[in-house]
C-alpha cells in the first residue's frame, strides 16, 4: 500500500545535469552572447505611430485636393496646420525614447527621421502656398 520514496540514483542525477546543460546551451544560442534581446522603446513606437498617422493624413489631403482641382474646404486647411503639430509631437517622443535605457532605438530613429521630414515638407508646402 505504501510506496517508499526512492532516493535518486547516480544515473538520474547525471540525466538531470545533462538536461540542464542542454537547456542552458539552447538558451545561449537564441541570444547574442547569452544576453537578453532588447525591446523597442515605447516612446519610439509612439513616434512611429504618429508619423504613420501624419503620412496618411498628408496623402489623403493631397489626393482629395487633386480630385477637387484645388477647390477644397477649410477643413483641409485646418488639417494642414494640424499635421505639423502631430509631427512635432512625434519628434518629441522620438527624442524622449532615446533616454530609455536597455532598449532598441531603431523605432526612435525611424520616428525622428519621418517626423522631421514631415515637418519640413509641410513647412515647404505652406511657404510655397504663400508665394
Amino acid at each position: 500500500m505504501f510506496v517508499r520514496k526512492q532516493s535518486k540514483t547516480e544515473e538520474d542525477r547525471e540525466r538531470e545535469l545533462a538536461k540542464a546543460r542542454a537547456k542552458q546551451r539552447k538558451k545561449l544560442i537564441k541570444t547574442k552572447y547569452g544576453q537578453r534581446q532588447k525591446k523597442h522603446a515605447k516612446k519610439g513606437i509612439q513616434s512611429c505611430l504618429l508619423a504613420a498617422v501624419s503620412v496618411v493624413l498628408v496623402v489623403m489631403m493631397v489626393m482629395n485636393s487633386f480630385k477637387a482641382k484645388g477647390d477644397i474646404s477649410i477643413l483641409y486647411g485646418i488639417l494642414g496646420l494640424l499635421i505639423p503639430v502631430i509631427a512635432w509631437r512625434g519628434l518629441v517622443y522620438a527624442v524622449r525614447g532615446f533616454n530609455e535605457r536597455e532598449k532598441n532605438y531603431i523605432t526612435c530613429r525611424i520616428g525622428a527621421g519621418c517626423n522631421g521630414a514631415l515637418i519640413l515638407c509641410m513647412c515647404a508646402m505652406f511657404i510655397r502656398g504663400l508665394f
